[in-house]
């Protein structure tokens, strides 16, 4: 299964092999795999998606569909978008 997952600027393709549907929070753990340092960005030590992250499937933020248990297909887009805050 392939996906395109961007994050920022930044875009990763990520396979999901194997797979004909996988969920947001079973690419968040192929990402951890793959590329801790960017896992960590994203997820609090507890595995739990930082507040500070937006994060869309489509174009449509996760939080109209099942959050973290939002099923992806095959081709779908992934985007994280971190928050900009300060003053």
């Amino acid at each position: 299964m392939k996906l395109k997952l961007s994050y920022g600027q930044k875009e990763l393709l990520s396979q999901v092999p194997g797979a004909d549907r996988v969920s947001v929070s079973q690419l968040m753990l192929s990402v951890k795999t793959g590329q801790p340092e960017i896992y960590a960005r994203w997820c609090d030590a507890d595995g739990n998606l930082r507040q500070t992250l937006n994060v869309f499937i489509n174009g449509e933020h996760i939080r109209y569909r099942d959050g973290l248990e939002s099923m992806l297909e095959d081709g779908d887009e992934v985007y994280i978008v971190p928050l900009i805050t300060g003053g």
